[in-house]
């Protein structure tokens, strides 16, 4: 009997190639031959699956974004548990950070596939999803500390939730630079003293 092939784990098991080279060595080097040798497939075979180069970076980057959204759709409110409410979204925001050798990774994949897509306009939409989904998850984990939720404020906190952004994207950065130990215990702490700032509410923050 002829061999059933499941066409979306191939794509899937495709797109975590490209991923691999991505975070190795920049998006360019993921070529369809580089990609096929990478995860043990002809060239045909990829062809087969994605019609272009394009096509293929494009369902990789889509693919991405749709992980991180299962991952970030985990509420500070479900993500308490034995946690206060300021330790579970401290918990929440530092997830989003490569604090870890696997974040890390995702971390650079994300990173190759965003300075792509500054050149290339057909792989900006996935920026702007993400950019979007990433500052409805700093809305959400502010308003889950009580932060400025009062109706006459809330374009005060959604001007914090993108301040929340804009600092995760800094440290993100900065600890792709410096993946030292002591560095990601800094940026750990960023955090928690952003956090706890926020969630006491106090008028020195910034």
């Amino acid at each position: 009997m002829p061999k059933v092939v499941d066409e979306e784990k191939r794509r899937q098991r495709i797109a975590e190639a490209v991923w691999d080279i991505a975070a190795e060595q920049g998006l360019d080097r993921a070529t369809v031959r580089a990609v096929a040798a990478r995860c043990g497939l002809s060239v045909g075979s990829v062809q087969h699956s994605f019609r272009s180069q394009g096509e293929l970076k494009r369902f990789a980057m889509e693919l991405v974004v749709q992980r991180v959204t299962e991952r970030l759709s985990v509420t500070p409110d479900s993500a308490v548990g034995p946690l206060d409410e300021q330790q579970a979204v401290a918990a929440l925001l530092l997830e989003t950070l490569p604090l870890d050798d696997e974040r890390e990774k995702e971390a650079r994949i994300w990173a190759a596939f965003s300075a792509s897509a500054l050149v290339d306009k057909r792989l900006a939409p996935y920026g702007r999803q993400m950019s979007a989904l990433l500052e409805r998850f700093c809305l959400a984990c502010l308003e889950a500390l009580g932060a400025a939720v009062a109706p006459s404020a809330k374009r005060e906190l959604r001007l914090e939730a993108l301040h929340l952004h804009a600092l995760l994207d800094g440290l993100t950065l900065d600890l792709l630079a410096d993946p030292s130990p002591s560095r990601r215990q800094q940026a750990a702490q960023v955090v928690r003293s952003y956090v706890e700032c926020i969630g006491s509410k106090e008028a020195t923050c910034s």
